[in-house]
């Protein structure tokens, strides 16, 4: 029998109104972005972990290294910089190298900050905003169940999920496993308020000082 999976709290919903916390991560992935060195890119990846992690999202360090590794690697195609060593005709220099980590640091940071900042209560006014909140709770739901999902009968896998997440056949009901949201806040609490700012105000600084 398999085991049970543990289960998982999001720790940054119990303090942070979905809207607030979008909009924070908005703000930290705004950082990332318009940073300058790959010092100040990886310090804020860093931080975009240890928040998807406090969210209860699952995080594959498997998969996040051989995405950063990947990037690193095509980016020392491009000689730039102090020469390290020479591989025959490649030479590997020290610019590249250091491009291609701050290129890859952006990457898994933006999914790092994403994981962290959007809740399946996340909602806006209107239409559109009903449907695009509802997306993204979809979305979490199904990323959170990815692991269901069969390369060698993908369709039927995939079908699968989506049955057990949202049933159509009468007499069925839908489970959603993992993630559990216990008391999601309706409001940010002062805890909340504290993370907000000694968060984002570090990452200003790291994105301005850092260059």
């Amino acid at each position: 029998m398999p085991r049970p999976e543990p289960r998982r709290i999001d720790r940054l919903g119990l303090h942070l109104h979905p809207t607030t916390r979008f909009f924070w991560g908005l703000g930290l992935i705004s950082c990332l972005v318009f940073s300058g060195g790959w010092e100040a890119r990886s310090l804020l990846a860093i931080l975009g972990l240890v928040l998807a992690l406090a969210s209860g999202k699952r995080v594959s360090f498997g998969y996040f290294f051989f995405l950063i590794a990947s990037v690193v690697v095509f980016n020392l195609f491009l000689p730039l910089g102090r020469v390290w060593f020479q591989v025959g005709p490649w030479a590997v220099t020290e610019g590249a190298f250091f491009l291609g980590l701050g290129k890859g640091m952006t990457f898994a940071g933006l999914v790092f900050f994403s994981l962290a900042s959007i809740s399946r209560q996340l909602r806006f006014p209107g239409r559109f905003g009903a449907v695009w909140g509802q997306t993204f709770a979809w979305y979490e739901q199904l990323m959170d169940q990815r692991k269901d999902l069969k390369p060698r009968a993908l369709l039927l896998s995939v079908d699968r999920l989506l049955e057990r997440l949202y049933p159509t056949r009468a007499g069925t009901s839908g489970r959603s496993r993992g993630l559990e949201n216990q008391g999601p806040s309706f409001r940010t609490t002062t805890l909340g308020w504290i993370l907000v700012a000694s968060t984002l105000g570090p990452a200003v600084v790291i994105a301005v000082v850092l260059k």
